[in-house]
Protein backbone atom coordinates (compact mmCIF):
# COMPACT_ATOMS: atom_id res chain seq x y z
CA UNK A 1 0.00 0.00 0.00
CA UNK A 2 1.43 3.37 -0.98
CA UNK A 3 1.98 6.26 1.42
CA UNK A 4 -0.73 8.27 -0.33
CA UNK A 5 -3.33 5.59 0.44
CA UNK A 6 -3.01 6.01 4.20
CA UNK A 7 -5.35 9.06 4.36
CA UNK A 8 -7.99 7.05 2.52
CA UNK A 9 -7.57 4.12 4.89
CA UNK A 10 -7.77 6.49 7.87
CA UNK A 11 -10.99 8.00 6.53
CA UNK A 12 -12.51 4.56 6.07
CA UNK A 13 -11.56 3.55 9.60
CA UNK A 14 -13.08 6.72 11.08
CA UNK A 15 -16.24 6.22 9.02
CA UNK A 16 -16.51 2.60 10.14
CA UNK A 17 -16.31 3.43 13.84
CA UNK A 18 -18.52 6.51 13.51
CA UNK A 19 -21.26 4.53 11.76
CA UNK A 20 -21.79 2.28 14.77
CA UNK A 21 -23.61 5.14 16.49
CA UNK A 22 -26.25 5.02 13.77
CA UNK A 23 -27.17 1.39 14.47
CA UNK A 24 -28.25 1.18 18.14
CA UNK A 25 -30.27 -2.01 17.59
CA UNK A 26 -27.07 -3.86 16.69
CA UNK A 27 -25.30 -2.71 19.84
CA UNK A 28 -28.33 -3.51 21.97
CA UNK A 29 -28.19 -7.08 20.67
CA UNK A 30 -24.48 -7.41 21.45
CA UNK A 31 -25.11 -5.94 24.91
CA UNK A 32 -27.93 -8.43 25.54
CA UNK A 33 -25.64 -11.31 24.57
CA UNK A 34 -22.99 -10.03 26.99
CA UNK A 35 -25.47 -9.62 29.85
CA UNK A 36 -26.86 -13.10 29.17
CA UNK A 37 -23.38 -14.62 29.47
CA UNK A 38 -22.74 -12.81 32.75
CA UNK A 39 -26.13 -13.88 34.14
CA UNK A 40 -25.58 -17.54 33.21
CA UNK A 41 -22.09 -17.44 34.69
CA UNK A 42 -23.56 -16.07 37.93
CA UNK A 43 -26.20 -18.81 38.02
CA UNK A 44 -23.61 -21.51 37.27
CA UNK A 45 -20.99 -20.42 39.80
CA UNK A 46 -20.53 -22.65 42.90
CA UNK A 47 -22.66 -21.52 45.81
CA UNK A 48 -19.65 -21.02 48.06
CA UNK A 49 -17.75 -18.92 45.51
CA UNK A 50 -18.98 -15.63 46.93
CA UNK A 51 -19.26 -16.74 50.56
CA UNK A 52 -15.86 -15.21 51.34
CA UNK A 53 -13.64 -12.57 49.75
CA UNK A 54 -12.06 -13.94 46.58
CA UNK A 55 -8.32 -14.33 46.34
CA UNK A 56 -6.38 -12.91 43.41
CA UNK A 57 -6.01 -16.39 41.96
CA UNK A 58 -9.75 -17.05 42.18
CA UNK A 59 -10.56 -13.73 40.54
CA UNK A 60 -8.09 -14.50 37.75
CA UNK A 61 -9.56 -17.98 37.24
CA UNK A 62 -13.11 -16.67 36.94
CA UNK A 63 -12.03 -13.79 34.70
CA UNK A 64 -10.21 -16.18 32.36
CA UNK A 65 -13.26 -18.46 32.26
CA UNK A 66 -15.74 -15.63 31.69
CA UNK A 67 -13.67 -13.93 28.98
CA UNK A 68 -13.15 -17.27 27.22
CA UNK A 69 -16.88 -18.04 27.17
CA UNK A 70 -17.64 -14.47 26.11
CA UNK A 71 -15.23 -14.67 23.17
CA UNK A 72 -16.52 -18.09 22.09
CA UNK A 73 -20.20 -17.09 22.10
CA UNK A 74 -19.44 -13.87 20.19
CA UNK A 75 -17.43 -15.87 17.66
CA UNK A 76 -20.32 -18.31 17.26
CA UNK A 77 -22.71 -15.41 16.70
CA UNK A 78 -20.38 -13.95 14.08
CA UNK A 79 -20.21 -17.16 12.05
CA UNK A 80 -23.87 -18.21 12.35
CA UNK A 81 -25.48 -14.91 11.26
CA UNK A 82 -23.82 -15.01 7.81
CA UNK A 83 -24.95 -18.52 6.87
CA UNK A 84 -27.81 -16.92 4.85
CA UNK A 85 -30.39 -18.98 6.69
CA UNK A 86 -33.83 -17.39 6.29
CA UNK A 87 -34.82 -17.99 9.92
CA UNK A 88 -31.91 -15.77 10.97
CA UNK A 89 -32.02 -13.23 8.15
CA UNK A 90 -35.68 -12.27 8.57
CA UNK A 91 -35.73 -11.23 12.25
CA UNK A 92 -32.47 -9.30 11.81
CA UNK A 93 -33.92 -7.27 8.94
CA UNK A 94 -32.01 -8.63 5.96
CA UNK A 95 -28.64 -10.07 5.04
CA UNK A 96 -26.99 -6.65 4.90
CA UNK A 97 -27.73 -6.21 8.61
CA UNK A 98 -26.54 -9.75 9.28
CA UNK A 99 -23.18 -8.78 7.83
CA UNK A 100 -23.09 -5.64 9.97
CA UNK A 101 -23.63 -7.81 13.03
CA UNK A 102 -21.04 -10.28 11.73
CA UNK A 103 -18.40 -7.58 11.37
CA UNK A 104 -18.88 -6.01 14.79
CA UNK A 105 -19.28 -9.34 16.56
CA UNK A 106 -15.99 -10.38 14.94
CA UNK A 107 -14.24 -7.19 16.05
CA UNK A 108 -15.65 -7.65 19.56
CA UNK A 109 -14.40 -11.24 19.53
CA UNK A 110 -10.90 -10.06 18.70
CA UNK A 111 -10.97 -7.55 21.56
CA UNK A 112 -12.20 -10.14 24.08
CA UNK A 113 -9.65 -12.71 22.86
CA UNK A 114 -6.95 -10.13 23.47
CA UNK A 115 -8.33 -9.55 26.98
CA UNK A 116 -8.40 -13.32 27.56
CA UNK A 117 -4.76 -13.66 26.51
CA UNK A 118 -3.68 -10.73 28.68
CA UNK A 119 -5.35 -12.33 31.69
CA UNK A 120 -3.51 -15.58 31.00
CA UNK A 121 -0.17 -13.84 30.58
CA UNK A 122 -0.37 -11.78 33.76
CA UNK A 123 2.68 -12.25 36.03
CA UNK A 124 2.63 -14.10 39.30
CA UNK A 125 1.28 -17.36 37.95
CA UNK A 126 -2.20 -16.02 37.14
CA UNK A 127 -1.86 -17.42 33.64
CA UNK A 128 -1.94 -20.90 35.15
CA UNK A 129 -5.02 -20.27 37.27
CA UNK A 130 -7.02 -23.08 35.73
CA UNK A 131 -9.40 -25.68 36.99
CA UNK A 132 -7.46 -28.71 38.23
CA UNK A 133 -10.25 -31.25 37.57
CA UNK A 134 -10.09 -30.46 33.86
CA UNK A 135 -6.35 -31.18 33.79
CA UNK A 136 -6.84 -34.42 35.74
CA UNK A 137 -9.52 -35.55 33.30
CA UNK A 138 -7.18 -35.06 30.36
CA UNK A 139 -4.36 -37.00 32.01
CA UNK A 140 -6.66 -40.00 32.46
CA UNK A 141 -6.58 -40.37 28.68
CA UNK A 142 -2.82 -40.74 28.76
CA UNK A 143 -2.23 -37.49 26.87
CA UNK A 144 -1.63 -33.94 27.96
CA UNK A 145 -4.65 -32.56 26.14
CA UNK A 146 -4.39 -29.30 28.06
CA UNK A 147 -1.02 -28.48 26.55
CA UNK A 148 -2.08 -29.52 23.05
CA UNK A 149 -5.32 -27.58 23.06
CA UNK A 150 -3.64 -24.59 24.67
CA UNK A 151 -1.11 -24.38 21.85
CA UNK A 152 -3.79 -24.82 19.17
CA UNK A 153 -6.05 -22.23 20.76
CA UNK A 154 -3.28 -19.66 21.03
CA UNK A 155 -2.38 -20.18 17.37
CA UNK A 156 -6.04 -20.03 16.28
CA UNK A 157 -6.88 -17.01 18.39
CA UNK A 158 -3.78 -15.10 17.32
CA UNK A 159 -4.41 -15.80 13.65
CA UNK A 160 -8.08 -14.96 13.98
CA UNK A 161 -7.35 -11.69 15.74
CA UNK A 162 -4.95 -10.58 12.99
CA UNK A 163 -7.43 -11.64 10.29
CA UNK A 164 -10.30 -9.74 11.91
CA UNK A 165 -8.26 -6.56 12.17
CA UNK A 166 -7.05 -6.84 8.57
CA UNK A 167 -10.51 -7.63 7.20
CA UNK A 168 -12.22 -4.87 9.17
CA UNK A 169 -9.72 -2.09 8.55
CA UNK A 170 -7.73 -2.82 5.39
CA UNK A 171 -10.07 -2.46 2.44
CA UNK A 172 -7.01 -2.52 0.19
CA UNK A 173 -7.04 -6.32 0.48
CA UNK A 174 -8.67 -7.56 -2.77
CA UNK A 175 -12.08 -9.14 -2.34
CA UNK A 176 -10.99 -12.46 -3.85
CA UNK A 177 -8.27 -12.85 -1.19
CA UNK A 178 -10.63 -11.67 1.52
CA UNK A 179 -13.16 -14.34 0.49
CA UNK A 180 -10.61 -17.17 0.40
CA UNK A 181 -8.89 -16.34 3.67
CA UNK A 182 -12.19 -15.63 5.41
CA UNK A 183 -13.33 -19.18 4.74
CA UNK A 184 -10.39 -20.41 6.86
CA UNK A 185 -12.10 -18.87 9.88
CA UNK A 186 -14.47 -21.86 9.87
CA UNK A 187 -11.52 -24.20 10.45
CA UNK A 188 -10.22 -21.92 13.17
CA UNK A 189 -13.66 -22.02 14.76
CA UNK A 190 -13.60 -25.83 14.89
CA UNK A 191 -10.19 -25.72 16.60
CA UNK A 192 -11.49 -23.14 19.07
CA UNK A 193 -14.53 -25.33 19.80
CA UNK A 194 -12.25 -28.23 20.69
CA UNK A 195 -10.37 -25.92 23.03
CA UNK A 196 -13.57 -24.58 24.63
CA UNK A 197 -15.22 -27.96 25.22
CA UNK A 198 -12.14 -29.81 26.43
CA UNK A 199 -11.01 -27.14 28.88
CA UNK A 200 -14.47 -26.41 30.28
CA UNK A 201 -14.38 -27.38 33.98
CA UNK A 202 -16.44 -30.57 34.56
CA UNK A 203 -18.51 -28.91 37.29
CA UNK A 204 -19.83 -26.41 34.72
CA UNK A 205 -20.81 -28.87 31.99
CA UNK A 206 -24.35 -29.45 33.29
CA UNK A 207 -25.11 -25.86 34.24
CA UNK A 208 -26.84 -23.01 32.38
CA UNK A 209 -23.44 -21.73 31.25
CA UNK A 210 -22.48 -25.20 30.03
CA UNK A 211 -25.77 -25.42 28.13
CA UNK A 212 -25.01 -22.11 26.40
CA UNK A 213 -21.58 -23.35 25.35
CA UNK A 214 -23.08 -26.62 24.12
CA UNK A 215 -25.74 -24.86 22.02
CA UNK A 216 -23.12 -22.48 20.66
CA UNK A 217 -20.93 -25.42 19.67
CA UNK A 218 -23.87 -27.20 18.01
CA UNK A 219 -24.95 -24.28 15.82
CA UNK A 220 -21.43 -22.99 15.27
CA UNK A 221 -19.98 -26.33 14.14
CA UNK A 222 -22.94 -26.88 11.81
CA UNK A 223 -22.31 -23.45 10.29
CA UNK A 224 -18.57 -24.11 10.02
CA UNK A 225 -19.13 -27.40 8.17
CA UNK A 226 -21.56 -25.72 5.75
CA UNK A 227 -19.02 -22.96 5.14
CA UNK A 228 -16.05 -25.28 4.58
CA UNK A 229 -18.00 -27.47 2.15
CA UNK A 230 -19.19 -24.47 0.13
CA UNK A 231 -22.82 -24.95 1.05
CA UNK A 232 -23.61 -21.34 2.01
CA UNK A 233 -26.54 -20.20 -0.15
CA UNK A 234 -26.32 -23.28 -2.40
CA UNK A 235 -30.08 -23.86 -2.52
CA UNK A 236 -30.74 -20.30 -3.63
CA UNK A 237 -28.54 -20.38 -6.72
CA UNK A 238 -29.71 -20.37 -10.31
CA UNK A 239 -27.75 -20.47 -13.55
CA UNK A 240 -28.15 -17.87 -16.26
CA UNK A 241 -26.70 -16.33 -19.40
CA UNK A 242 -25.75 -12.73 -20.13
CA UNK A 243 -28.10 -11.53 -22.87
CA UNK A 244 -27.52 -7.78 -22.74
CA UNK A 245 -24.72 -5.33 -21.91
CA UNK A 246 -24.79 -1.54 -21.95
CA UNK A 247 -22.00 0.70 -20.65
CA UNK A 248 -22.12 4.47 -20.16
CA UNK A 249 -20.32 6.96 -17.89
CA UNK A 250 -18.66 4.31 -15.74
CA UNK A 251 -21.92 2.38 -15.24
CA UNK A 252 -22.56 -1.07 -16.68
CA UNK A 253 -26.04 -2.53 -17.12
CA UNK A 254 -26.08 -6.32 -17.29
CA UNK A 255 -29.18 -8.25 -18.35
CA UNK A 256 -29.27 -11.97 -17.61
CA UNK A 257 -31.71 -14.63 -18.75
CA UNK A 258 -32.16 -17.35 -16.17
CA UNK A 259 -31.94 -20.96 -17.29
CA UNK A 260 -34.54 -23.03 -15.48
CA UNK A 261 -36.57 -20.79 -13.20
CA UNK A 262 -37.00 -17.18 -12.30
CA UNK A 263 -35.74 -15.43 -9.20
CA UNK A 264 -38.82 -14.26 -7.29
CA UNK A 265 -37.89 -11.16 -5.33
CA UNK A 266 -39.18 -7.87 -3.98
CA UNK A 267 -38.00 -4.58 -5.47
CA UNK A 268 -34.99 -3.32 -3.53
CA UNK A 269 -33.46 -6.71 -2.80
CA UNK A 270 -30.05 -7.81 -4.04
CA UNK A 271 -28.37 -10.99 -5.25
CA UNK A 272 -24.88 -12.45 -5.39
CA UNK A 273 -23.66 -12.65 -8.98
CA UNK A 274 -20.71 -14.82 -9.98
CA UNK A 275 -19.29 -13.87 -13.37
CA UNK A 276 -15.94 -15.60 -12.72
CA UNK A 277 -15.55 -18.63 -10.39
CA UNK A 278 -11.96 -17.60 -9.63
CA UNK A 279 -13.14 -14.21 -8.36
CA UNK A 280 -16.25 -15.49 -6.62
CA UNK A 281 -19.69 -13.89 -6.24
CA UNK A 282 -20.25 -10.19 -5.59
CA UNK A 283 -23.47 -8.58 -4.30
CA UNK A 284 -25.42 -6.31 -6.65
CA UNK A 285 -28.87 -4.77 -6.26
CA UNK A 286 -31.51 -6.15 -8.61
CA UNK A 287 -32.37 -3.09 -10.70
CA UNK A 288 -35.21 -4.67 -12.65
CA UNK A 289 -36.71 -7.94 -13.80
CA UNK A 290 -39.15 -9.47 -16.25
CA UNK A 291 -40.54 -12.56 -14.49
CA UNK A 292 -42.38 -13.77 -17.57
CA UNK A 293 -39.21 -13.87 -19.67
CA UNK A 294 -37.02 -14.99 -16.75
CA UNK A 295 -34.88 -11.88 -17.23
CA UNK A 296 -33.11 -9.95 -14.48
CA UNK A 297 -31.03 -6.78 -14.68
CA UNK A 298 -28.18 -5.35 -12.62
CA UNK A 299 -26.72 -1.84 -12.69
CA UNK A 300 -23.03 -1.88 -11.71
CA UNK A 301 -20.87 1.17 -11.10
CA UNK A 302 -17.09 1.01 -11.53
CA UNK A 303 -16.06 1.60 -7.91
CA UNK A 304 -12.99 -0.64 -7.68
CA UNK A 305 -10.57 -2.85 -9.55
CA UNK A 306 -13.08 -5.64 -10.11
CA UNK A 307 -16.15 -3.62 -11.10
CA UNK A 308 -13.97 -1.28 -13.15
CA UNK A 309 -12.87 -4.17 -15.38
CA UNK A 310 -16.26 -5.84 -15.86
CA UNK A 311 -17.13 -3.85 -18.98
CA UNK A 312 -14.08 -5.37 -20.72
CA UNK A 313 -14.43 -8.85 -19.24
CA UNK A 314 -18.10 -9.62 -19.80
CA UNK A 315 -19.66 -10.68 -23.07
CA UNK A 316 -23.10 -11.72 -24.24
CA UNK A 317 -23.58 -15.47 -24.04
CA UNK A 318 -21.35 -15.77 -20.97
CA UNK A 319 -22.60 -18.06 -18.20
CA UNK A 320 -23.30 -16.63 -14.74
CA UNK A 321 -24.51 -17.94 -11.39
CA UNK A 322 -26.98 -15.82 -9.42
CA UNK A 323 -27.81 -16.45 -5.77
CA UNK A 324 -30.60 -14.79 -3.87
CA UNK A 325 -32.64 -12.80 -3.32
CA UNK A 326 -31.47 -11.18 -0.10
CA UNK A 327 -32.12 -8.04 1.91
CA UNK A 328 -34.97 -6.31 3.71
CA UNK A 329 -34.82 -3.00 1.84
CA UNK A 330 -38.18 -3.65 0.20
CA UNK A 331 -40.32 -0.52 0.87
CA UNK A 332 -42.86 -2.50 2.89
CA UNK A 333 -43.45 0.22 5.45
CA UNK A 334 -46.63 1.18 7.28
CA UNK A 335 -46.25 4.97 7.35
CA UNK A 336 -48.65 7.25 5.50
CA UNK A 337 -45.82 9.06 3.73
CA UNK A 338 -42.52 7.79 2.34
CA UNK A 339 -39.38 9.77 1.57
CA UNK A 340 -36.77 8.16 -0.66
CA UNK A 341 -33.19 9.43 -0.71
CA UNK A 342 -30.68 8.05 -3.20
CA UNK A 343 -27.09 9.04 -3.83
CA UNK A 344 -25.17 7.89 -6.90
CA UNK A 345 -25.53 4.20 -7.68
CA UNK A 346 -27.81 3.99 -4.63
CA UNK A 347 -30.66 4.73 -7.03
CA UNK A 348 -30.87 1.06 -8.13
CA UNK A 349 -33.37 -0.19 -5.50
CA UNK A 350 -35.58 2.84 -6.15
CA UNK A 351 -35.34 2.27 -9.88
CA UNK A 352 -36.53 -1.30 -9.34
CA UNK A 353 -39.40 -0.10 -7.15
CA UNK A 354 -40.53 2.50 -9.70
CA UNK A 355 -40.53 -0.06 -12.51
CA UNK A 356 -42.51 -2.43 -10.31
CA UNK A 357 -45.11 0.26 -9.54
CA UNK A 358 -45.42 1.00 -13.26
CA UNK A 359 -45.87 -2.71 -13.99
CA UNK A 360 -48.66 -2.87 -11.38
CA UNK A 361 -50.24 0.30 -12.73
CA UNK A 362 -50.17 1.75 -9.22
CA UNK A 363 -49.70 5.43 -8.38
CA UNK A 364 -47.95 6.55 -5.19
CA UNK A 365 -48.53 10.28 -4.66
CA UNK A 366 -47.47 9.98 -1.01
CA UNK A 367 -43.85 9.30 -2.03
CA UNK A 368 -41.19 12.00 -2.46
CA UNK A 369 -37.96 10.90 -4.11
CA UNK A 370 -34.74 12.91 -3.57
CA UNK A 371 -32.17 11.81 -6.12
CA UNK A 372 -28.67 13.25 -5.59
CA UNK A 373 -26.47 13.33 -8.68
CA UNK A 374 -23.13 14.94 -9.47
CA UNK A 375 -24.33 16.36 -12.77
CA UNK A 376 -27.90 16.00 -13.99
CA UNK A 377 -26.93 17.02 -17.53
CA UNK A 378 -24.71 13.96 -17.99
CA UNK A 379 -26.52 11.50 -15.71
CA UNK A 380 -27.97 8.73 -17.93
CA UNK A 381 -30.79 7.94 -15.48
CA UNK A 382 -32.36 11.36 -14.97
CA UNK A 383 -34.59 11.10 -18.03
CA UNK A 384 -35.73 7.59 -17.13
CA UNK A 385 -36.46 8.59 -13.53
CA UNK A 386 -38.54 11.56 -14.64
CA UNK A 387 -40.62 9.33 -16.90
CA UNK A 388 -41.11 6.65 -14.24
CA UNK A 389 -42.02 9.18 -11.54
CA UNK A 390 -44.56 10.82 -13.84
CA UNK A 391 -46.12 7.44 -14.63
CA UNK A 392 -46.29 6.37 -10.97
CA UNK A 393 -47.23 9.67 -9.33
CA UNK A 394 -44.01 9.86 -7.31
CA UNK A 395 -42.71 13.39 -6.66
CA UNK A 396 -39.12 13.64 -7.95
CA UNK A 397 -36.81 16.18 -6.29
CA UNK A 398 -33.60 16.28 -8.28
CA UNK A 399 -30.53 17.46 -6.32
CA UNK A 400 -27.86 18.47 -8.83
CA UNK A 401 -24.51 18.95 -7.05
CA UNK A 402 -23.15 20.82 -10.06
CA UNK A 403 -25.69 23.62 -9.57
CA UNK A 404 -26.89 23.55 -5.97
CA UNK A 405 -25.69 22.78 -2.49
CA UNK A 406 -25.77 19.17 -1.25
CA UNK A 407 -28.96 17.79 0.22
CA UNK A 408 -29.35 18.01 4.00
CA UNK A 409 -32.01 16.89 6.45
CA UNK A 410 -33.54 20.36 6.76
CA UNK A 411 -34.44 20.30 3.07
CA UNK A 412 -35.97 16.85 3.46
CA UNK A 413 -37.96 17.81 6.57
CA UNK A 414 -39.29 20.93 4.86
CA UNK A 415 -41.01 18.76 2.27
CA UNK A 416 -42.71 16.42 4.74
CA UNK A 417 -46.45 16.80 5.03
CA UNK A 418 -46.61 15.08 8.42
CA UNK A 419 -43.18 14.20 9.92
CA UNK A 420 -44.73 12.05 12.67
CA UNK A 421 -46.35 9.83 10.05
CA UNK A 422 -43.44 9.60 7.61
CA UNK A 423 -40.63 7.13 7.04
CA UNK A 424 -37.37 7.54 5.16
CA UNK A 425 -35.66 5.02 2.88
CA UNK A 426 -32.00 5.72 2.12
CA UNK A 427 -29.43 4.09 -0.14
CA UNK A 428 -26.16 5.81 -0.94
CA UNK A 429 -22.78 6.81 0.53
CA UNK A 430 -22.24 5.58 4.10
CA UNK A 431 -21.24 8.94 5.59
CA UNK A 432 -24.23 10.68 4.01
CA UNK A 433 -26.55 8.02 5.41
CA UNK A 434 -25.05 8.26 8.90
CA UNK A 435 -25.51 12.05 8.88
CA UNK A 436 -29.16 11.80 7.84
CA UNK A 437 -29.86 9.07 10.39
CA UNK A 438 -28.38 11.12 13.25
CA UNK A 439 -30.46 14.13 12.20
CA UNK A 440 -33.57 11.95 11.98
CA UNK A 441 -33.09 10.73 15.54
CA UNK A 442 -32.19 14.19 16.83
CA UNK A 443 -35.56 15.52 15.73
CA UNK A 444 -37.28 12.83 17.82
CA UNK A 445 -38.61 10.79 14.90
CA UNK A 446 -38.85 7.02 15.51
CA UNK A 447 -35.64 5.24 14.59
CA UNK A 448 -37.56 2.24 13.27
CA UNK A 449 -38.89 4.45 10.47
CA UNK A 450 -35.46 5.20 9.07
CA UNK A 451 -34.64 2.40 6.65
CA UNK A 452 -31.12 2.14 5.36
CA UNK A 453 -29.38 -0.44 3.21
CA UNK A 454 -25.99 -1.36 4.68
CA UNK A 455 -24.44 -2.53 1.45
CA UNK A 456 -21.10 -3.44 3.04
CA UNK A 457 -20.34 -7.15 3.13
CA UNK A 458 -16.93 -6.89 4.79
Amino acid sequence: MSVHSWPTQSLRIRTMFASKAAEPALWRLLSIVTLLIIALWWLSAPRDLFSAPLSVTEIAREAILLSGVWAYVLLTLAIVVVMRWRWIERPLGGLDRCYRLHKWAGIATGAVVLLHCVLEWLPGGLARARSQPSADASRQLGLDWNAATQEMAELANGTMLCALIAIALLRSIPYRWFRKTHRLSALLYLATTWHALLLLPPQLRFTPLGALIGLSALFGCAAAVVSVTGGVGRRRRVRGTITGLEAHNGILEVECTLAARGLPHRPGQFAYVCFDPAEGPHPFTIAGADPGARKIRFVIKALGDYTGQLANRLAEGQQVTIEGPYGGFDFRGTAREQVWVAGGIGLTPFLARLEYLRWLGRRSPSVTFFYCTRNAATDPYVSRLRTLCTQTGVTLALVDSARQRPLDFDAIAAGLRDPSGAELWFCGPARFGATLQRAWRTTGLPGRRFHREWFEMR
